[in-house]
């Protein structure tokens, strides 16, 4: 199989995700910005726990939605190392 270069003109860019949209989509819905940065199993766990927290006490549904928030910022922000 022939190696893949990724300065290969005929091939589009790769998607990079901006953090600050991720930030802002986790805002939205929790978990949204996970899944936009491409990590679809731990923004599924995150919209299941702030729902969760949502149903059971508003409180720790809104501290778990700020986590959210904060967690797909970073995760959009590590992708950018690759």
């Amino acid at each position: 199989m022939p190696e893949q270069r990724y300065d290969d003109p005929f091939l589009p860019p790769a998607r990079v995700p901006s953090p600050g949209l991720a930030a802002v989509l986790s805002v939205l819905i929790p978990g949204l910005g996970h899944i936009y940065a491409g990590r679809l199993g731990a923004g599924f766990l995150w919209f299941l726990a702030a729902s969760f927290g949502y149903w059971a006490i508003l409180v720790p549904g809104f501290l778990i939605h700020v986590a959210s928030v904060y967690f797909a910022y970073q995760s959009a922000k590590e992708f950018r190392g690759y």
